[in-house]
This record gives C-alpha cells, structure tokens and sequence, in this order.
C-alpha cells in the first residue's frame, strides 16, 4: 500500500476556535438538521490580502502568523484531500462534569459523545469492568503535561488489564490477567484479513467490506493464538448533514516495554471504521501499522534496549504516568472521511497478542465531527 505524506492537515477550520468543535452551547433536543445559527459554516476562500480568514459571519479573524508552524504528519495511508468548501459541523459542549450513573456512561462522555441536545450514538462497552477507567484531568506529572485532557475536564483509558494499575504510579506491576475476555478471533464486523495482497481499498474501492481496508493487521496478527484481554468501546452514529470528517485523539503505552520489545509477544490497538467508503483499521504508527509495542516507534522510551534505544534512553516525559521505565507514544490524532447523512460504526480496540499477561492501555478523547475527509491519517496532535 502506498503512503503518501499529507502536507497538510489544517487548511480549513470548521469550527470558531479551529478544532472541529463549535464552542456556542447547542439547542434542546436532537437537531435534525444544521443550518443559520445551529452549526458554524466557514467557507476556505474568505482570506483577506494580509492572510487573515474570516468566518462565513466575519465575526472572527484568524492571523496566519498565530498559530505557528503546522506538525509534520506522523502517517497517511493516503493523501488526505483539502476540506470542501463548505463545511458545518454541528454544535458541541463538553458534558463530562456532569454526574452519570456509572464510569462506562462516563465513559462515553469524557469522549466527547452522547451530550445533551446533540447527535446521539448508540453505545456498547464490551471488555472487563477493570479495563476501562475515566481520568479526570491530565496524566502525569510532567510540566509541561505530556498528557493534557483534550475536551472538556476527561479523558478515557482502556486497557488489556487493571486500567488503574497500568497509570497509578506505585499501584501495581501493570500484570492483570482479565479472564473470560479472550476471544481469539477480532469480534465482527472486523477482521484481521487483508483486503488483498496487492491492492487496498483508496486502490480499489469494490474491495471494501471485503476485510481489513488498510492491509495493516493481518501481517502481526497471523501465526498467532488470536487476540486475549480484548476490551472495546463500539457505537454507531448517523453522519451529520454537510459533515465530511470525524476526528479523534489517541495514545499508546506499554508495560512490555522493554522486556518484550521485539518479541512475539505483543500489544496491539486497533480503531475500527465500517462505512460506505472504509471498512479497517484507521490509526497507525509512524510506520503505518496500527498502534502496538512493537509495530513501530513509541515516542518516549523510558529505559534501554538492545534494538533501538541505547543509554541512556530516558523518557522524563513519563513522570508521574504510572509507566516510568516503560514506553508510550505522544497525543496522536487520526482524521478519517465520512459520507454525510451515511450511519457509520465506530470501534475502538486494545488486547494483547499470543496471551494474557502484561498489560497496555490507550488514552482516548476528543471524538469530533471535521470538514476534514478523505482516507485515514495519523499525526502527532
């Protein structure tokens, strides 16, 4: 599959402050359509001579020179198209203060999903209770924090073991076996097979639905037990109307790390899209292979190895995490196009590989609508 660098990510703000979420407080109830001032419509050709833009309203203004040089992307698993011209994404608050009966439902919200008055999900927690946990506020200690909340005061972590044991500094030694959770096979609609083996699905579109649309999974997958200590977060949702893209934040540790790097015995995290226009893994490394201890590079290696990392191979920026002398990645973001109005199913899966001991865990945050469309990338972010 060719990979193809997108130059860039940012070229259209669909929202007031550029992040894909509107900041004005939504209506009651569930919109059924977007439009005057329900969403936030901007239009990419209102720049001025000085490089100023201008919302649709020209209410606002954006200084060309403000926001700094845009991050490189970190992978593409193909170009990543300019946003249309036209996008309206629909109003978003962040609801995760608000009192739930239990952490799953919490859960859901500190994603940024099912808030009062806006789009709603049908939701469906699958994994042990311990694997998933609700943080409030950021990871660490580090300064500055290496793992800020993205939206609202939350963030969600899942994990292959006691979730709490993997980030709680001195609580555990990230080891929990979650029996019963084990299911060997990737649970449907995903699966581990290539769509083929010389075409993905930006190739040929007539293969999607036909497997894994990216061609990632099935290369560490194969000659393996299957998968163990599987835990996801699943929902599907109807696309808004003049919506082209959802969005998310993601990052990946690892207790394996260093003893099992490079060894079979491996971690993986795989984040599920089945729609009209992709049916396969969406985030991916540095590399693009999906996120896992040994698929590619983990940004902060907290102790040496004999692969990649000599001394003194030392990560600061995992202070206070819970995986001090461990690795883990940066805040990542993955962008993906869908059709509007289509009802896409969204899954977002962790388990080890081969079997159930050590543990990983993914944060997860921020799932937003964006006029970003095209097929999946993943950069730092």
């Amino acid at each position: 599959m060719g990979l193809l660098a997108a130059t860039s990510l940012g070229t259209a703000a669909c929202s007031d402050d550029g992040s894909g979420r509107d900041t004005d407080v939504g209506g009651e109830g569930i919109p059924e359509s977007t439009s005057g001032d329900e969403a936030t419509t901007e239009s990419m050709d209102d720049t001025t001579e000085d490089g100023e833009s201008t919302s649709g309203e020209g209410e606002s203004t954006t200084e060309g020179d403000d926001e700094g040089p845009i991050p490189d992307p970190k992978f593409d698993v193909a170009t990543m198209p300019d946003s249309p011209d036209i996008c309206v994404v629909p109003d978003h608050v962040p609801c995760d203060h608000l009192d739930y009966p239990n952490e799953e439902q919490e859960a859901w919200r500190a994603l940024g999903l099912n808030c009062p008055g806006e789009f709603q999900a049908d939701i469906d927690y699958n994994g042990h209770y311990l694997a998933l946990m609700v943080q409030e506020g950021q990871l660490g200690t580090y300064d500055p924090p290496t793992y800020p909340v993205l939206e609202g005061e939350k963030m969600v972590i899942l994990s292959t073991g006691d979730a709490f044991d993997v980030v709680a500094p001195g609580n555990g030694d990230g080891d929990t076996s979650l029996p019963g959770n084990d299911p060997g096979n990737l649970p449907a609609p995903m699966s581990s097979d290539n769509v083929s083996d010389t075409e993905d699905c930006e190739m040929n579109p007539a293969l999607i639905g036909m497997g894994d649309c990216s061609n990632t999974i099935q290369a560490q997958f194969e000659g393996t037990s299957g998968a163990f200590d599987y835990a996801e977060m699943r929902f599907s949702i109807e696309v808004p109307i003049a919506v082209s893209g959802m969005a998310y934040n993601v990052a990946f540790m690892s207790f394996e790390y260093p003893d099992f790097y490079g060894w079979d015995y491996n971690d993986m995290y795989v984040a599920w899209l089945q729609s009209e226009n992709w049916t396969g893994n969406i985030t991916f490394d540095e590399q693009g292979k999906p996120l896992s201890l040994n698929a590619g590079f983990l940004d902060y290696k907290d102790a040496p190895n004999f692969i990649d990392c000599p001394l003194p191979c030392d990560a600061p920026e995992l202070q206070g995490t819970g995986l001090e002398g461990r690795g883990a990645t940066k805040w990542l973001e993955t962008n993906v196009g869908v059709t509007s109005g289509e009802t896409i199913e969204v899954i977002f899966a962790i388990f080890d590989i081969q079997d159930n001991i050590v543990d990983s865990a993914v944060l997860l945050d921020n799932f937003r609508w964006t006029c970003l469309g095209g097929t999946p990338g993943t950069v730092v972010g």
